[in-house]
């Protein structure tokens, strides 16, 4: 597998189709706009390739929401196969990689819209998951959530005592890991409820300390 990074405007219209493709083998809502909205609001595009071609794909972005340094997950996912795990977590750390050029000595807030156990899972490494089972959300946390809401744009119909993006009948910009094993028995319950198929997620986002994200993350999934 081959990874890598880039500006998502430099992805040609075949690209492009080949992206749109992954996510209709996934299951994902796709509209013909989707991947073109994503391009203006996610300035990264990390993929996995195999033999030249597509195997997974996930937009983000690195930015400052309110000061505070955030890596930001668009839509993403990776083929079925053995390889769908491994991918998707690469793409992953390939995004604290260039968050840990990026924001060199400071604490780093993760984001994302999920709608799977096992992509709920890629968030363990972090400190302060929200939401997760058995606790109560501080009023900054619940804060936290309706700010990533405006920014990932679902704020009409975001629940924000849930972390809950209720389906509004457009494409969601999920991390689509429906090929991807795993998931705790705890983040098996927190998404018992939540219906992939019609769109609806949860936004979860958890902290990575400075350290940490130099020392552990950056090589986060990368192959040995």
């Amino acid at each position: 597998m081959e990874i890598e990074s880039r500006d998502s405007v430099s992805l040609k219209p075949a690209e492009l189709d080949e992206l749109g493709q992954l996510l209709v083998a996934a299951g994902s809502l796709v509209d013909d706009s989707l991947l073109d909205h994503h391009i203006e609001r996610f300035a990264l595009i990390a993929t996995i390739s195999v033999d030249g071609a597509f195997h997974g794909f996930l937009f983000g972005s690195l930015e400052r929401v309110g000061g505070t340094p955030c890596v930001l997950w668009g839509a993403g996912v990776a083929k079925r196969g053995r390889q769908a795990g491994p991918a998707v977590r690469a793409m992953v750390g390939e995004l604290y990689r260039r968050a840990a050029i990026s924001f060199p000595d400071e604490d780093v807030l993760v984001a994302g819209r999920i709608s799977h156990a096992s992509g709920y899972s890629l968030l363990t490494v972090l400190d302060d998951v929200v939401p997760r089972g058995g606790y109560k959300p501080t009023g900054e946390e619940r804060a936290w959530g309706r700010r990533l809401a405006r920014r990932f744009g679902c704020d009409a119909n975001y629940d924000q005592h849930a972390f809950r993006v209720a389906a509004n009948g457009a494409s969601p910009a999920i991390l689509n890991t429906t090929h991807v094993k795993g998931g705790t028995k705890a983040a098996t319950a927190l998404f018992a409820d939540v219906d992939v198929e019609k769109g609806e997620s949860l936004i979860a986002f958890g902290w990575a300390g400075a350290d940490k994200l130099v020392a552990d993350l950056a090589t986060y999934g990368r192959p040995e």
